[in-house]
């Protein structure tokens, strides 16, 4: 999910760059894995474990974002007494588009008697905006309506902006944002 929404908030130009670089190469390396994992290792009580992932890494640079991006995780949500990782599968299809959508919750907790699903956005560039928050909130709940986690709320944490996106920010365009790209970035991978 964080592919294609970074995906949707480039320029025209920049999409296509970075389309061509995916479907050119020998794939894409997923830059924050380590950071998934900690999250979901910290989230089940393994912290140590947790630790040395975000230590694996030989890069300098990816060990660096990906330990700045959890400590920013765990400022905000690290104490919370009802986090729980989570590791449910699903996926958002536009057939005709030849997109498929993989959102990857990481955690939930319980706040107020209600389930509440997180993703990360722990992306530097570009900078997530609000309609593109509540896309990935509407993904979420398209993608997990009729899972078990479907009666849970959904949240996008911007570990950059520190922002939480909910399903409060879906507005009546939001499905129509998400269809005009996944028909855009689907007629470009069509092109090349």
């Amino acid at each position: 999910m964080n592919t294609f929404l970074k995906l949707c908030l480039l320029d025209t130009g920049e999409k296509i760059s970075e389309l061509q670089k995916r479907l050119n190469g020998p794939g894409g390396y997923d830059f924050y894995k380590p950071l998934q994992r900690a999250v979901r290792l910290h989230s089940a009580g393994e912290h140590k474990k947790a630790l040395e992932v975000l230590e694996a890494p030989v890069n300098p640079t990816e060990r660096k974002h990906n330990q700045d991006a959890f400590e920013k995780f765990r400022t905000r949500f690290g104490n919370v007494r009802t986090l729980y990782p989570v590791d449910e599968k699903g996926s958002l299809k536009f057939t005709s588009d030849g997109i498929e959508i993989l959102p990857d919750p990481l955690f939930e907790i319980t706040k107020g008697g209600i389930r509440q699903v997180y993703c990360l956005w722990p992306t530097q560039s570009p900078e997530l905006t609000q309609r593109y928050g509540a896309v990935a909130c509407y993904i979420m709940r398209s993608t997990f309506k009729n899972h078990p986690i479907g009666n849970a709320g959904f949240y996008l944490a911007d570990l950059i902006s520190g922002r939480i996106y909910s399903e409060k920010q879906i507005t009546n365009n939001t499905s129509l944002i998400l269809s005009s790209d996944a028909a855009s970035i689907g007629s470009i991978i069509k092109q090349i």
